[in-house]
């Protein structure tokens, strides 16, 4: 079995006009929920044996306390077809994943991670899979499971969605405990 996981880049800083998209950072917000995830899926039982991340500025900033939670063991391969990748090319990178990996994360963009999270999704009228189809904010965090041994095996259609979770969420819940 293997399990993918998505996590969309944190909020990210619109504040100056002039910068170009790929170069925003994360603002406070994006980098509070950042550093909370980071914690949250080092501990989870989703965490990834191996990362692939865009090279966007957001994004790389939104894995960066990931990287570091995880540890040196856990590799993090940046690649610039993720920046604003479709479906199609972000499953090329998720098919060319070592087998080594059991757990991969993805660290992308909408609208390609919620395109290709409906694509992937077994049963799309399952409840987790329709709260992922009303969308995916900002830190949001999605676990698919395949039973496939093979990155390369991975399809369309054949995902268990089994978790999806978004920081705002996670975090009241843990303020509750």
């Amino acid at each position: 079995m293997k399990r993918l996981c998505f996590l969309r880049h944190a909020k990210s800083d619109w504040g100056d006009p002039a910068k170009d998209d790929f170069d925003r950072p994360l603002n406070a917000r994006g980098t509070k929920a950042a550093d909370f995830m980071a914690k949250y899926i080092a501990s989870s039982p989703y965490r990834p044996d191996a990362v692939i991340c865009s090279t966007a500025a957001r994004a790389t900033a939104t894995c960066s306390p990931l990287s570091d939670a995880l540890g040196k063991n856990v590799p993090v391969t940046y690649r610039d077809e993720l920046y604003h990748a479709m479906p199609d090319t972000m499953l090329e990178e998720i098919h060319r994943a070592s087998d080594d990996a059991e757990t991969l994360l993805l660290v992308g963009h909408n609208p390609g991670l919620v395109l290709l999270a409906m694509a992937l999704a077994e049963d799309p009228d399952d409840e987790t899979a329709l709260r992922v189809a009303h969308g995916v904010p900002t830190g949001g965090f999605i676990v698919f499971e395949f039973d496939v041994d093979r990155w390369a095996d991975i399809s369309e259609g054949e995902g268990r969605t089994v978790f999806f979770g978004r920081p705002r969420d996670l975090m009241a819940a843990e303020a509750e405990n």
